[in-house]
């Protein structure tokens, strides 16, 4: 065990200097730097999206396995976890001991015996090391909480962050000293599993309540004494689902501060690492999932990801494939809003985390060993198309065992490899609009949001042509003549600010765009239904059963009280009347953009495939077969299921 004063001495020895007292400002200088090992996360010449790279990690540790991804797969770039806790069925995150064993102890030994098998594993890679910013098992007791499920209630604790920052700051510090030619970046990874959501449903503490009281001070909100009560946040005035922001502004302004407090906590450890590192050291988080837990989008605490997404000191963000559209034959997609942050120049992973068919201990969402290449390769596929990296996720080992899967990941890999640099821009005619702006106005749990923006991408996903996803705050950058049909299903927040953007940038150019629920009923002050008349032609009535279309002033309206309406086929009919291109006519998922087209199936078959404009040559990826040559429209088989990846050269 190393205390913390023998810990400094040996920090010293070393040559890393530290500046200012303790370990506040420490920052590594010298041979390090020369001896760092930078990610290729560098801006593209001709783009603003960072290039990818490919990465695999495994909970359990797996050095046979690495050493497949690394040498045989090509995939050189390994994530370990140094964690102190345990995960959220009871076992170990990490099969080796625990570091942190007490207030400025540590078993650093446990992390260099890890490192060991990292090495040996993938000695010629990249390796991105997860550093635990939860609370281990001695410091739940000592605090009587535990920041794995209520991660709100930990970082608006001073001395809770306080320890938690020195722990970083010390583990940091001794992985540079002794590792730092083999660790190119670091993972900032705390709250529920790790992914830095909340999973007390936004429950009021102690530590929260004092936290509170001080953000309304410092914002000159008077909201009396107390945190809103738990019943009551969970209950709206208007119509059971929305806050009036007369009445109710306190309920408002408390899931304000519950996620912008996890929000300031990343930023936090994010700007504290960041002193410590050399130059190109990157950081990463789990965070901004807009599309996952949907009846909990208040109290997961991931709504501030916009202004989490711009921070200088991030470099990269990471998130799973959808939880609610992996099956065969869906569209799946990220949890997260990845658009903004590729916008803000950052680079996105998206983690493949499928349990085969076969798996022993854990119900398989997929059935058999074709359902396991196909879906996985439809993984594969969405992020090569969005410019984005593909994170293999074996969870708890054994995901990979199959051959045939391992030969398709491969493929997969030396395709990317290929496509690394290129940015072809999106080919898609569809805009899907989160606004996590306007979920502050509607209730935590209300049945509106579990029918919201992850139902109607999971819709949308299944038309038969591409779609894009962004922020509502992205549409100002974004260059949107390319979109005929734009869905607004969020949108119950319309100020003057907004308002001009829609008319300027989104209301114009024939499109036709959807809305759901309230349209701008709220202008951050005052409810009224009568504003959303402006926005649908037709007045608010609760429970509308019918949808409606409405000719404006050069676009026009799509209307329906309740998102369910927006079902596959009715989204086909309305962007089919917009003028949408559908690639094939079935309702399955594509992605595509300019360079590169994927079509996955669940049911085989002969298709007929419509590219925009003629291609001289078509080619499958993964066969190698030309399918087409100067033609606009092509046939393919497909199996049962399928995933074809193709090349459209001009």
């Amino acid at each position: 065990m190393i205390d913390y004063k023998s810990f400094m001495g040996h920090a010293r020895r070393r040559g890393v200097r530290l500046r200012g007292i303790g370990m506040l400002g420490a920052r590594l200088r010298g041979t390090l730097m020369s001896g760092a090992l930078l990610f290729s996360l560098t801006v593209h010449a001709q783009s603003s999206y960072p290039d990818p790279f490919e990465c695999y990690r495994s909970f359990t540790r797996e050095p046979e396995m690495a050493r497949i991804f690394s040498q045989e797969l090509g995939v050189k770039t390994r994530c370990f976890f140094a964690s102190n806790t345990i995960n959220s069925r009871g076992g170990a995150y990490c099969q080796y001991p625990p570091i942190w064993v007490g207030e400025g102890k540590y078993e650093f030994e446990h992390l260099d015996e890890q490192m060991e098998e990292m090495n040996a594993s993938n000695p010629d890679g990249k390796l991105i090391c997860m550093i635990d910013l939860d609370s281990p098992y001695w410091m739940t007791r000592r605090f009587k909480f535990d920041s794995f499920s209520d991660v709100s209630t930990a970082v608006s604790n001073p001395t809770w962050m306080k320890m938690m920052l020195r722990w970083m700051k010390d583990f940091i510090t001794y992985a540079e000293a002794h590792h730092g030619d083999r660790i190119g970046a670091y993972v900032l990874s705390g709250g529920c599993t790790s992914e830095w959501y909340d999973a007390v449903g936004g429950y009021p503490t102690r530590s929260k309540e004092n936290a509170w009281l001080g953000w309304c001070r410092d914002r000159g909100l008077d909201h009396g004494d107390a945190v809103p009560s738990f019943p009551s946040l969970n209950q709206a005035s208007f119509d059971g689902h929305l806050y009036d922001p007369v009445t109710e502004s306190a309920k408002i302004d408390y899931w304000r501060f519950h996620n912008e407090v996890i929000a300031d906590a990343i930023l936090t450890f994010a700007r504290e690492a960041r002193s410590l590192l050399p130059e190109g050291k990157k950081i990463g988080v789990f965070f901004g999932y807009h599309f996952n837990l949907p009846h909990e989008t208040l109290a997961y605490g991931h709504l501030e990801y916009e202004r989490v997404y711009a921070s200088p000191d991030i470099d990269f963000f990471i998130a799973p494939g959808s939880y609610f559209n992996r099956g065969i034959g869906g569209g799946s997609g990220s949890q997260a809003m990845f658009r903004t942050a590729m916008l803000n120049g950052k680079q996105f992973l998206h983690e493949i985390d499928f349990t085969p068919h076969d798996y022993p201990t854990r119900k398989a969402g997929w059935k058999t060993e074709e359902d396991d290449i196909a879906g996985n390769t439809r993984e594969a596929c969405y992020a090569l198309i969005h410019h984005i990296s593909s994170w293999w996720f074996d969870m708890w080992g054994g995901f990979y065992d199959n051959p045939r899967l391992r030969e398709r990941i491969g493929q997969m890999e030396t395709i990317q490899k290929r496509f690394r640099s290129d940015r072809s821009p999106s080919v898609a005619e569809i805009l899907l609009v989160g606004d996590p702006k306007s979920m502050y106005f509607i209730r935590n749990g209300d049945p509106l949001v579990r029918l919201g923006a992850e139902p109607v991408r999971n819709q949308l996903s299944m038309t038969g042509a591409p779609y894009d996803c962004c922020s509502f705050s992205d549409l100002e950058r974004m260059d949107l003549s390319r979109y005929k049909v734009i869905l607004l299903p969020q949108l119950f927040f319309i100020d003057g600010p907004r308002a001009k953007i829609l008319r300027e940038k989104v209301c114009r150019d024939g499109r036709t765009l959807l809305f759901a629920y309230a349209p701008g009923i709220c202008d951050g002050k005052t409810l009224d239904p009568e504003r959303v008349r402006t926005w649908t032609g037709v007045p608010f009535v609760s429970g509308r059963p019918d949808m409606t279309e409405t000719v404006m002033d050069g676009w026009t309206a799509v209307y329906s009280y309740r998102t369910e309406a927006f079902t596959t086929e009715t989204l086909r009919d309305i962007c089919r009347r917009a003028g949408v291109l559908f690639y094939v006519e079935d309702c399955i998922p594509v992605f595509a953009n300019e360079r590169l087209l994927s079509i996955h199936c669940k049911e085989g078959g002969r298709r007929t495939v419509t590219l925009p404009k003629k291609a001289s040559q078509v080619i499958d990826l993964l066969s190698g077969e030309v399918v087409a040559k100067r033609k606009k429209s092509f046939q393919v088989d497909f199996a049962s299921p399928d995933t074809r990846l193709f090349e459209i050269i001009p």
